[in-house]
């Protein structure tokens, strides 16, 4: 029920939301005679603060445009290589790409679509064939479609390997870590012909017993029957998903401010004397940054519940509980993919040596296949984006694909 109020607050704010856009529009119009005046800009700051806070943001698109690689310029061209109903395996290429090592990003389902990570996969367009698993918002997947857990996660990666063919590298971002590296373990197991030469998992709950940090401990009181009272809601009418059960996206948006909702305030509070001032590049920033977070999809019921029982409760792959298609995953199976775990020093959501986990449970594996790299610096967000993440660790987890691809190579001439 309080999904359907919330979805009838938004749509009854709709006009109230266009009659504040068109008085920014009006206000900071260069025709207006005093848009470019302090009283002008405190105007603008203000009616555009009010927007922002109550408009809906819908799914932003990936913008690559044009990238440079060897000195020339390539257009990046976007296709959907296979289209599912949770999720699109989606293809970045350029004309140039063919023959460079390709690779499958495999972003987390937590609220947010994957072109929050559309910095992310940048660095990797001008040398790399990039994959990326696009998760579509459950509330538009009709019932008819079935059910999408944890299990049909791990299906979709696995599926998606298989349509992108052998020495496909994967990286897993934060959640996806957990799935991904299930994947991975059972391809192993059955010696899959597809089965990828390199992983890297960055910023992971591999172990979230590991190190537990204010989500790990809070989670300790809760259960699945609590969370499935509190937080799963059925799609509202107008959506032709309509019925599903879900984690609503805007449910979610909530929990991750409250996480540090300080850090938010003061940005917005920022946003509106950056727009006074007339300093258009940091309120772009804002803008850019906002667009993106705001834009939640909405998660299956089963993918939230399961994934909260197997990754966060009881840490299945760490104990060697985890199931998929009933065998057991056993980690240890991988012996001849290299491994590589990326953590941030100040990470506050998955902390540091959750990730890093992973080497002990793939006990399978040589040191020599094995490679962990901790940022200092920078929180959970920057292990996916910013200067530190473009300047240090993207070069990182590319030279570790090109070691992995020289072995893959070296053992095929063999």
């Amino acid at each position: 029920m309080r999904y359907q109020m919330l979805d009838v607050v938004r749509t009854a704010s709709l006009p109230m939301v266009a009659v504040l856009q068109a008085a920014h529009k009006y206000s900071s119009s260069d025709l207006h005679p005093l848009s470019d005046t302090r009283l002008g800009r405190t105007r603008s700051a203000i009616l555009e603060s009010a927007v922002r806070l109550i408009k809906h943001y819908p799914k932003q698109g990936f913008e690559y445009g044009t990238i440079e690689a060897d000195g020339r310029k390539y257009h990046i061209k976007e296709d959907v290589a296979v289209a599912k109903p949770f999720a699109n395996l989606l293809h970045f290429s350029h004309i140039a790409s063919e023959g460079n090592p390709k690779v499958l990003f495999v972003p987390a389902l937590s609220g947010h679509h994957a072109t929050l990570s559309e910095d992310t996969f940048r660095e990797f367009l001008p040398d790399h064939d990039v994959y990326v698993a696009d998760w579509l918002d459950a509330r538009d997947v009709p019932v008819s479609d079935g059910r999408f857990g944890f299990e049909e996660y791990v299906a979709y990666v696995i599926e998606f390997l298989e349509h992108i063919g052998p020495d496909t590298h994967v990286i897993g971002l934060c959640q996806a870590s957990v799935p991904a590296l299930t994947a991975v373990a059972y391809m192993a197991a059955k010696k899959h012909a597809c089965r990828p030469p390199s992983l890297t998992i960055m910023a992971g709950p591999v172990d979230t017993s590991v190190n537990k940090n204010r989500i790990n401990k809070v989670s300790e009181y809760l259960s699945s029957s609590v969370l499935n009272l509190s937080h799963i809601h059925a799609a509202p009418i107008g959506y032709k998903g309509v019925g599903r059960k879900v984690y609503p996206g805007i449910m979610q948006l909530a929990g991750f401010i409250m996480l540090n909702p300080s850090l938010h305030i003061d940005a917005h509070v920022q946003f509106a004397k950056d727009v006074m001032a007339g300093d258009h590049e940091a309120a772009d920033r804002h803008r850019d940054f906002y667009d993106e977070y705001f834009a939640m999809l909405d998660t299956t019921a089963e993918f939230y519940l399961e994934t909260l029982e197997r990754v966060f409760f009881d840490q299945h792959l760490a104990k060697g509980m985890m199931k998929y298609q009933g065998e057991t995953v056993d980690c240890a199976a991988i012996s001849d993919i290299f491994l590589l775990t990326v953590e941030g020093s100040k990470d506050n959501m998955c902390s540091p040596g959750q990730t890093r986990a992973a080497h002990d449970i793939c006990s399978g594996l040589a040191e020599e296949y094995k490679e962990d790299y901790m940022q200092e610096g920078v929180g959970h967000y920057g292990v996916f984006n910013g200067s530190k993440y473009r300047q240090e660790i993207a070069p990182r987890v590319k030279a570790f694909i090109q070691r992995a691809e020289k072995s893959q190579k070296s053992k095929a001439a063999a």
